[in-house]
Parts: C-alpha cells; sequence; structure tokens
C-alpha cells in the first residue's frame, strides 16, 4: 500500500529530548515513504506570521501591475533564469502551464568569465521598478533570510532522520548558497467537477503546472490562498492525493537532487497543480527552493546505515508502474556530472524562449532528448 494523505511533521518536537525521537521517526517516514509533508510550529525558526503577510501582498501587488512594469523584469532579460514569466509561457510534461509566476533568488553576482556554463543560473535578480514596486525588493529579500535560516535547520534534522551525523550535508552548500523561490498566481478555470474530485491520471484536467518532481534539494511550499484540491501528489500506486491547505503549514517535499545525494533514500514525488475552479478566484502560491552547491560532484553524503537503505528497498518494493507521463526530466547522476549540469538543462527545457535568446546550442541538445 502507499500513502493517502500528507502527513504532518511538528517542528518543535524536534527540540525537546523527550519528543524528539519519536519526532526522527514521524520525519524518517515522511522522506522515505511520501516525499511531501505539512511542516507545523516553525516559527522560532523561520518566518513569522506577519513575513507570510507581507510576502502575499508583494505577490498580489505584483501579479496587479501593468503588463509594461512587469515586462521590465522579465526573465527573457536574463541569462540566469530570473525574473518575470508571462501566463502561459512555460511549459512541463510537454504542455503549456497555467500560470503566471516571477522567479527570485539570493542576490549573487554573475559568474566570472570561464567558469562551466552551467554556472548561469545563479547571478543577480531582476526586480521590478523600485517606484512601482517600493517594497517589493526589502520584503522578498528578508524573506529568503528566513526561508534559508529554516531550511538550514531542517537539513540537519533530516540528516539525523536517516540515520547520519546532523552536519553530514554540509559540504554540499557553500558560503552565501544562492535558494530560490517563486511568486505563483494560478488563474481560475471553468470545470465540469470540483478539482479536489479529479484523482485519476488519466483526467484531463486545466494545468496549472504539469506533473513533474522537483530538481532543487528541498522545497518549502506557502500556499497563500485558500484553495482546496489544487496541490496534489500522486502515490506509488497512481492516485491523486490533494495537499490540503492545513492554516500556519508549509508544504515541505523532496527534491531529486536530495533523492540522488541519498543513493534514493529520500523520495522526490511525482506532483501537479490542477487550475483552481471558476468562481474560486486566482491561487497564489510561494514556493522556496533549497539548492546546493551547483558543483557538488559525486555523493560525498557518508554511507547511509543499512537498516535505512533496507526501508527504501521496501518502499520500492511496493512501487507500481502508475507513474504518470512526466516528460523528459534531466535526473542528477552526481557520480558522472555536477548538479549544476542537470538543473541547468531542466531550466533550458522549461524556458525555451530564453534558452533560444542566451544559450541556443545548448537548447538544440536539449530538444534533441525530448
Amino acid at each position: 500500500m502507499s500513502f493517502n494523505e500528507i502527513p504532518i511533521i511538528d517542528l518543535s518536537k524536534a527540540f525537546n529530548p523527550q519528543t524528539k525521537p519519536q519526532f526522527l521517526i514521524d520525519l524518517r517516514d515522511a522522506l522515505i515513504n511520501v516525499g511531501f509533508m505539512l511542516l507545523i510550529n516553525y516559527e522560532k525558526c523561520g518566518p513569522s506570521h506577519r513575513d507570510f503577510e507581507d510576502i502575499k501582498q508583494q505577490a498580489v501587488e505584483f501579479f496587479a501591475c501593468p503588463d509594461h512594469v512587469k515586462k521590465k523584469c522579465e526573465m527573457i532579460h536574463s541569462p540566469n533564469f530570473l525574473g518575470y514569466t508571462r501566463f502561459a509561457n512555460e511549459i512541463t510534461a510537454g504542455k503549456v502551464d497555467l500560470r503566471e509566476q516571477i522567479d527570485l533568488a539570493t542576490e549573487l553576482p554573475p559568474p566570472k568569465d570561464g567558469e562551466p556554463l552551467y554556472k548561469q543560473i545563479e547571478g543577480p535578480n531582476l526586480w521590478p521598478d523600485e517606484k512601482e514596486a517600493p517594497n517589493f525588493r526589502p520584503v522578498v529579500t528578508h524573506y529568503i533570510d528566513a526561508m534559508t535560516q529554516l531550511s538550514t535547520i531542517f537539513r540537519n534534522l533530516v540528516c539525523e532522520a536517516i540515520g547520519l551525523e546532523s552536519k553530514s550535508f554540509d559540504s554540499l552548500f557553500k558560503e552565501n548558497q544562492q535558494c530560490k523561490m517563486k511568486l505563483i498566481a494560478y488563474p481560475e478555470v471553468s470545470y465540469k467537477k470540483s478539482p479536489a474530485t479529479l484523482n485519476e491520471s488519466k483526467t484531463e484536467v486545466g494545468q496549472g503546472v504539469g506533473p513533474h518532481r522537483d530538481s532543487d534539494f528541498l522545497t518549502y511550499i506557502y500556499q497563500a490562498s485558500e484553495h482546496k484540491g489544487s496541490l496534489q501528489v500522486q502515490n506509488f500506486q497512481g492516485k491523486w492525493v490533494s495537499v490540503d491547505n492545513t492554516p500556519g503549514s508549509l508544504v515541505v517535499n523532496v527534491g531529486q537532487t536530495l533523492e540522488a545525494v541519498t543513493d534514493g533514500v529520500c523520495k522526490a514525488t511525482i506532483h501537479r497543480v490542477v487550475s483552481p475552479e471558476q468562481g474560486s478566484g486566482t491561487r497564489m502560491s510561494i514556493p522556496f527552493f533549497q539548492t546546493i552547491d551547483l558543483d557538488s560532484h559525486k555523493s560525498i553524503v557518508p554511507d547511509i546505515p543499512p537498516e535505512i537503505l533496507d526501508m527504501k528497498d521496501e518502499r520500492d518494493k511496493h512501487i507500481g508502474d502508475w507513474g504518470v507521463d512526466v516528460g523528459f526530466q534531466f535526473t542528477p547522476d552526481v557520480s558522472k556530472y555536477p548538479i549544476g549540469y542537470t538543473v541547468f538543462r531542466n531550466s533550458i527545457k522549461s524556458h525555451r524562449d530564453v534558452a533560444a535568446k542566451w544559450y541556443p546550442e545548448i537548447l538544440k541538445q536539449v530538444l534533441g532528448k525530448l
């Protein structure tokens, strides 16, 4: 059997000696057997309620800006895949996503001359005009700082949950590691039935974002509007499981990078966003992506204990051949390539207009794989 609901993980229990053992057991199960969780009671380690209200307000105001304001910071102007993406201009699983968004990151200078091409996915942000959005940059910068702090603390607990020393992942992260985030707006569409009932993999739905696995280490999603049934995770028998918008929670999910460096122990699970139904309003989502050093090459994580590997093997026995078609995704192979090689090519695949402008030869190679 596979999971039919998303587990709730109470972070406050990690800091009490009496509750920490059970916390690590629960976290281990979520990482290995689900790949998703709802994280609660994290305020002492990361963003406050006010921080979430502020970042939501900036998202609402940004998407309400006139087109000319958003187009000035459009991703097509960035060789670093940062900036605004117009509605229906990104491709996932071979189909167009019905959303608009802006990609942002820890502010870094552009790569130096002579560095590997994949370093181009790190660099400076394209900010909206300060006169049009005076609070946007300071609020986003503060949010990234707060989420970076939370994700740093949580990654140490992930280590402990899978039987490693708490600092075992530290060598994967460089000083001033660039983390990324998005502000995303999913407009409503017309349905014959509620998205919450659209659970079959063959059902035609409005594609907010198509079925995929995240490329990063860990993703933290703030569901900034009260929609139900939009974010869905596919369990290992092919059923779509809705992720409830539990008040005060962050959705946390495993990315392909974490799966790769743990030899498949932590599971990057297929998920999608179904467009909200007509009359429910625009769905707002703010994911934060914890990334690792792009130069990370080979798994430098210590050997994972045999009993944890046994849990992975037991899980894999029950995974059916039900996965929906996510299209071609470059999968990290840290035994052959630095992690940046994979992340760069997945960005090329998703943002083909940007790639055509800045990396036309790489785009030809990537399209040849599809």
